[in-house]
């Protein structure tokens, strides 16, 4: 039976190729964008799962607002390198307890013999223990060892190879170089390790032991932050752990802020704080970012937009599929006067819909290898299908797919096309055999619900960005460059920057787009205390970005005092303290000297658009040149400043020649914080594109049911007098009122998640309404155009030929 039925199922399919094409390729983009995001999903939730003895491996997090975008409180991944050393000796449940820094800047400078210096991210400084903790696998060396002696390094196999060639290199020597102006030391590599099967919450690509992690800063006053993971013996409920973690956390805080003549409750009530650690599962490390959204946050959208878009290209293929059922009527009448049983008639039809299915599955797949790498790049991860360490499961995952796409979209029409009653459909009367239209209408209203709602989210989205990439951002990024290494006095480099040809400015602050920190400040002004963000700059680091005065001055170099005890502020802080603050003073706190405010700026933005710009305070840096900022400004005088930055990169080599020289410009920083929403709005567009072409089928699919079940009417009103014109009007009348129905359900739905994205932006548009419009005038006159191209083949049908007894 079931050899009979694939015969028939394939026999079908042949014989409807058209339909059949449509079918299978509509579910096929449905399940394209589908699969892809499986991977996706995939590769980021497999983070940190390459060894099952990373169960019993955290991380230590510490509540606090050392270097946060807003100066408020998050669960950092960096602590108070004391800590550890508090762990050991206060909590018995962790066997091991390691630090370890993540690298800083743009990476490290590695220089092997007389090569060039190349750039390494990602350069780890641990302590001994770290290989205790985390159980990587040594190619090379002995992991129990590796870093017991300072000076030494251990390489990823893969950075091994691209360095020197091969993974066998213990023993070798390297010469690292961290800043611009470091002399470097010489690392002795002391094993390899394998590169782990899935991604890392700790990425790295050299772990070195300089040994400055295996102590703690002398001073009691001073701080130094760190990474701290720690290894227990077995799993341990984190709930009973983090209440013992904190308990530790409050006597230790409580005995430093002591020895430094601070009391616990001043530092952490007067001013709102509160005390934190906790130990977070290293599985969860990777979901849970300290100041950004989660992977998963990130993606919902895109989640949203893959399942509406499977939705409906399960939506389409049902359509399509009792479409079809006039065709079908009367093999289905005949195989039940031969005796055929309904359920045997379902299996028939789940069969076809199974090889349609399955079909689709394979070209699919065709289709993600074609348009993986694009999706990756888009995404910025490595995704591969054939060569996924996770292959198993996904193919697992796929035939689920199959299993549940197979029954969703193939066992409504086979239940349909199954109970059809046989002495009816003989006689050429099929009407009884057509129920469940207001299911299909309805299926057709939701197909364009969510095609109209695609498309007015990329309305909004294109005035958003639109917005974003034209507002004014209250500096000049044009013909601006940051170099990354810091501003010093008398600097060889920087002098010789300032005489290059083209050259205007050369600057340094704390704050621009592409590299920020925020230093909170408690400031006392008219007897009140005010929270505030300062930055540092140098005196031509407001010319050099082109901000804008609003009142007073900026700093300039004939006042003598503005190296001493002048600032500027934004916008925003002047609306902090009250308006006409120019010529007024401040104190930092008690027993400090006053500054006097010179003048305010336009706020300016330095940061993506879902941050509202700080209140701050300018203050030039001492004697207006020293600055660890890792940003050098550089404002050229035209736009043709390609050969100008080829000087400065060559004065660069003469000055540090094992450092290499990176800059970016700051144009280039905008457009990468605008990317993730540009990003978005390109996957709705396509998606959209995809849904509307979909619906376009479904559409067809239902006008072309509507117009074979109604063709005797047709033919009669034909007889009667009825113009073609009238026929079409007629067909198309029942199609408006669905598409019109889809409008006004789709426009409250729209306007709710569009506002919640648009919520996401500090900065941000009034909801327009011409997107709303647009979409209203696109769906009808897509409708109006497809149902036409049906209802007149229909209409200009020989009546003869449908009213003729059969």
């Amino acid at each position: 039976m079931f050899k009979l039925n694939l015969k028939i199922a394939l026999r079908n399919l042949f014989k409807n190729k058209v339909y059949a094409a449509i079918n299978i390729g509509g579910l096929a983009l449905g399940l394209t964008a589908f699969v892809l995001l499986l991977l996706f999903v995939n590769h980021e939730s497999n983070y940190d799962k390459w060894s099952p003895e990373l169960k019993n491996v955290y991380q230590v997090r510490e509540y606090h607002d050392f270097f946060t975008p807003d100066n408020k409180q998050y669960w950092q991944q960096i602590n108070e390198s004391r800590i550890a050393g508090v762990l050991k000796e206060k909590v018995p449940q962790f066997k091991y307890v390691t630090k370890a820094s993540k690298g800083w800047g743009d990476g490290y400078s590695i220089k092997i013999d007389r090569n060039a210096p190349v750039i390494v991210k990602d350069i780890v400084d641990a302590d001994s223990l770290f290989f205790k903790v985390f159980p990587y696998q040594f190619v090379n060396g002995d992991g129990l060892t590796a870093l017991n002696a300072p000076h030494t390094i251990v390489l990823k196999q893969s950075i091994a190879i691209q360095l020197f060639g091969t993974d066998k290199v213990v023993g070798k020597q390297l010469k690292l170089v961290r800043w611009r102006s470091d002399e470097g030391n010489l690392m002795t590599v002391t094993g390899v390790v394998k590169d782990p099967s899935t991604s890392e919450s700790l990425a790295f690509n050299a772990i070195i032991h300089t040994g400055e992690r295996e102590k703690d800063p002398d001073q009691i006053g001073n701080s130094n932050y760190t990474g701290i993971y720690v290894k227990t013996e077995k799993k341990i409920d984190t709930n009973v752990l983090n209440r013992t973690l904190l308990n530790v956390y409050i006597d230790y805080k409580k005995a430093l802020l002591k020895a430094r003549g601070e009391t616990f409750n001043d530092f952490y009530k007067a001013k709102s704080r509160k005390p934190g650690l906790k130990a977070l599962p290293l599985s969860k490390v990777y979901s849970t970012p300290s100041f950004s959204e989660n992977w998963l946050d990130k993606i919902k959208p895109i989640i949203a937009l893959s399942i509406f878009l499977l939705i409906i290209s399960v939506i389409n293929f049902v359509n399509l599929a009792t479409a079809q059922s006039v065709q079908r009527a009367k093999e289905v009448g005949v195989k039940k006067v031969l005796g055929a049983y309904k359920k045997q008639l379902v299996l028939q039809f789940l069969i076809e819909s199974a090889i349609q299915t399955l079909t689709a599955l394979f070209v699919t797949i065709i289709l993600v290898e074609l348009l993986l790498p694009s999706f990756s790049r888009h995404f910025d991860v490595q995704l591969s299908f054939w060569h996924s360490n996770h292959l198993l499961p996904i193919i697992a995952q796929l035939v689920g797919l199959f299993i549940f796409i197979t029954f969703l979209a193939g066992f409504y029409p086979a239940i349909i096309l199954a109970k059809y009653n046989p002495v009816k459909v003989l006689k050429g009367n099929y009407e009884s055999g057509f129920s469940g239209m207001a299911l299909r209408n309805g299926l057709v209203v939701l197909q364009f619900i969510i095609a109209v709602t695609f498309i007015i989210g990329i309305g909004v989205m294109y005035k958003q960005n639109n917005y974003m990439a034209n507002k004014d951002l209250g500096f000049d990024r044009d013909k601006l460059i940051n170099i990354s290494t810091n501003y010093d006095t008398d600097d060889p480099f920087v002098e010789s920057v300032k005489r290059i040809a083209g050259v205007k400015y050369v600057a340094t602050t704390t704050q621009v787009m592409g590299n920020t920190f925020n230093t909170p400040r408690e400031i006392t002004y008219n007897n009140q205390k005010f929270d505030i963000n300062t930055v540092t700059v140098t005196m031509d680091a407001f010319p050099a970005l082109g901000v804008k005065l609003v009142s007073g001055r900026i700093f300039a170099k004939e006042y003598a005092q503005d190296t001493i005890n002048t600032v500027v502020l934004n916008q925003s802080a002047a609306n902090l303290l009250g308006k006409n603050v120019v010529g007024k003073t401040f104190n930092n706190g008690p027993g400090t000297s006053s500054f006097q405010i010179v003048g305010v700026i336009k706020d300016y933005n330095n940061e993506s658009f879902e941050k509202a710009v700080l209140p701050t305070i300018y203050k030039v840096t001492h004697l207006g040149g020293s600055s660890n900022t890792n940003n050098l400004l550089v404002r050229f005088d035209n736009d043709h400043y390609q050969s100008a930055i080829k000087t400065i990169a060559a004065e660069w080599r003469k000055v540090y020649p094992d450092f290499p020289m990176m800059y970016t410009s700051v144009e280039d920083s905008f457009q990468k914080e605008l990317k993730p929403s540009l990003r978005l709005m390109q996957i709705v567009v396509l998606f959209s594109i995809i849904s509307v072409i979909l619906s376009l089928l479904g559409l067809f699919a239902l006008s072309t049911f509507m117009a074979k079940r109604r063709t005797k009417e047709i033919a009669i009103r034909k007889i009667l007098g009825a113009s073609n014109l009238e026929l079409i009007n007629m067909l198309n009348r029942s199609f408006l009122i669905l598409v019109i129905i889809a409008n006004l359900i789709s426009w409250p739905i729209a306007f709710i998640l569009t506002r919640k994205w648009l919520e996401g932006f500090a900065y941000r548009i009034d909801m327009p309404f011409w997107p709303f419009a647009i979409a209203t005038i696109t769906s009808i006159v897509i409708a109006v155009f497809t149902v036409s191209l049906q209802a007149r083949k229909a209409a200009v049908n020989n009546p003869v030929d449908a009213l003729k007894y059969e």
